[in-house]
This record gives C-alpha cells, structure tokens and sequence, in this order.
C-alpha cells in the first residue's frame, strides 16, 4: 500500500526488488460567502422563536383561564349535560397531545441543526495537499493557510529574503479561521458559529484536519504524528522508531533511529516527509522515488553503507552481464599480473585478486560491489 498526504509522514514500505503553488485566502475572502455557505439559523433568530413561543403560551393560558370561568359559571349546566363535558375534555386532551408532539418535533429538529451544518461543503474546500473545511493560523506570522505546507511553500520556499524563511510548527497551532462563515476562533473540531465540521478526521494534538477518509489516516502516539495508510497495516518499531508496514515486522534490520534522518538522495527529512518511503535490505531509509532514481542510473548500492538494494538473487543478473563484459574487455599487458586487496560490501570478505577496469569480483560472494582497501 502506498501511503501519501497525512499531515506527518508517510509509513515505511518494503524496498521493491509542478504544481501550481498554493495561495493562502484570508478570513474576509472566507467571511464574503457565509451566506451561501450556512443556511441553518443564523445569531437572533432562535430568541425570535422563542419570543413566539412566549407568545403563544400566553394566548393559551388566556383561553385556559376564560374556559375556568365560563366552566365555573356553567357548572349546573355541566352537571346536567355530564355526556357533553366529557366529550369537551378528551377534545382538549388530544389538542395538548398535539402541541406536545409538535414541541418534540421541533425541538428534536433544532438538535439536529448543528449535525446537518457540520457535512456542509465536505470535499468542497482545501489546498492541493488536504480537502478540509478550516485554515489554521499560523502563530509565526499570524496568517490562515489551508495547511502547513502552503505555509512553508509561501514562508520558507518561496521567500526571498533568507532572513524572513520559516516553517510552520503544527504542534504550536492554537486558532483556525472557518472556511464555511469565516470565524476566526481557538482550534475545535467544529466552528462553534455555523456548527460545520473542520475534516471527518481531526487531530487536535497534530492541528491536522482532512475530509478524505480513502487515506485511512490515524495517530501513532509514539511517533508523535498523523499517518496514512491504516493503523492495522503497519507497526511502530521501538529501534527504528517509525512506523513500518507489518510485512516488515519479522524482516526488517533495526537501525535506532533511521527515520530520523535525511534522505541520502534528496536530503529531505524523512521522519514528517509525506513522500512515500522505502527501507531498504539494509536497514536505512530513502524516498521511493529516490531509490527508483538510482536504480534508473544502473546505481545499486545504499548511498549511506554501499550494500547492495536488491536480494543476491536480484542482484545475479547484473553480475552475469558484468562478467561477461570482463571476459571482453581485456586488460592491457602491464597491468595483467597486477594484484590489488579489496573489500566485499556486501559480505565483508578481505580478498587479494587481479585488478580488472571493469569490476572487481568478490571470490567468496560472486559480486562485483567490492572497493580497494
């Protein structure tokens, strides 16, 4: 599974055998189109119900007290005509019947208000990282941004003055500006103006919020940041201390702490890159892309250890061609008694061979991912 776009970082996934930029909209641009945006009850018009409720109790408790009176006027008339006020007070009784049930009724409606508000516009607003419903503000520079890379592409990558770069802590986060009304307000799941729902997954410790749900987005609370993927389809290795897909559970070589560590291709961190990630035969870490990249310039060794990125298996047929190329490139005559000491990177065999300017061959592994010592 492939695993993008969590405000954190992608997990590790086993090694395999231009856009336009963001621009940053305001509270008033969000303020603009609240109208359109809410159509639920806006601030006034529930006490306006409710001067009306008022209302209408009154009326009622007038026509109760004239019904007292008149029954008290006529109470030799009702004792008389006993059939006649029976029937008078089941009437009454199913009026208040249903008075009562509409009351419920409206009431049970005014409750759900605020979960109707809250699926309004979902998928509808957001950056090209995240669908979400909220700019957060960052504490930094006291501006909205959809995200926290749309601040640091505005802040840090495509700031001029180098004195003026800066990244966005997301953990500092502390206000969210709503994308339905415009409200500028502490950082909540829900605006508590319009009730609409900043993302169907929310993260308060993360500030992260998406309406995705496809990514599968969880929180490892010991790698201290939103992921994708399913929190069922990976792990949290204590050594490496990053999650890794369960594939890798038994297989994987621990190194303590490699996701905390730049990509040796890119230099990008990897341990909040939301690039997907490879571990590779090793144990060290690079962008998937990164390696797909080295593999593409015939490079197959880890930039960090020199070991081989693929199986011995993998790793037979360039060997083969390697030999084959030795065979047909013969070394000039001064140099075919020459010996040199090299190293395996591979299985770490000390060994003293023929110097070849094509390869040098391990005699104990059978590969050419050998260096002079």
């Amino acid at each position: 599974m492939q695993a993008e776009g969590a405000d954190g970082a992608a997990p590790v996934h086993p090694a395999p055998g231009g856009a336009e930029a963001p621009a940053a909209a305001g509270a008033e641009q969000a303020a603009a189109a609240a109208g359109a945006l809410y159509e639920g009850p806006q601030e006034g018009e529930e006490w306006q119900d409710a001067d009306e409720e008022m209302e209408d109790a009154e009326s009622e408790g007038e026509e109760e007290e004239g019904g007292e009176g008149e029954a008290e006027e006529g109470e030799e008339e009702e004792e008389e005509g006993g059939g006649e006020g029976e029937t008078e007070e089941s009437g009454e009784g199913e009026a208040g019947e249903q008075r009562a049930e509409e009351a419920s009724k409206k009431r049970k409606a005014e409750e759900a208000m605020p979960d109707e508000a809250a699926d309004q516009h979902c998928m509808q607003m957001g950056c090209r990282h995240y669908r979400r419903r909220c700019y957060i503000v960052a504490p930094c520079c006291d501006k909205p941004f959809w995200c926290r890379h749309c601040h640091n592409y505005e802040m840090d990558e495509s700031e001029a003055a180098a004195e003026k770069r800066h990244t966005l802590d997301r953990k500092a986060v502390r206000e969210v500006v709503c994308g339905g009304c415009g409200l500028r307000q502490p950082k909540a799941t829900h605006c508590v103006q319009c009730h609409i729902r900043f993302g169907r997954y929310s993260c308060m410790e993360c500030s992260f919020y998406d309406d995705d749900l496809s990514k599968e987005c969880f929180h490892c609370k010991d790698c201290g940041i939103c992921r994708v993927g399913g929190r069922e389809n990976f792990f949290h290795c204590a050594t490496c201390n990053c999650c890794y897909a369960v594939s890798l559970r038994e297989s994987h070589v621990c190194i303590e702490n490699s996701m905390h560590a730049n990509c040796p291709v890119c230099c990008e961190f990897l341990f909040d890159s939301v690039k997907p990630i490879n571990i590779m035969l090793c144990g060290h870490t690079i962008h998937q892309e990164c390696l797909r990249g080295l593999a593409e310039h015939r490079t197959y060794t880890c930039p960090v250890c020199m070991k081989c990125i693929m199986s011995a298996e993998a790793m037979r047929a360039v060997w083969d061609d390697l030999d084959r190329e030795v065979e047909q490139t013969p070394m000039p005559a001064e140099f075919r008694n020459t010996y040199v000491d090299i190293l395996c990177n591979d299985c770490q065999t000390k060994s003293t061979i023929k110097i070849h300017f094509v390869g040098n061959k391990c005699p104990s592994c059978g590969g050419y991912n050998t260096r002079r010592t």
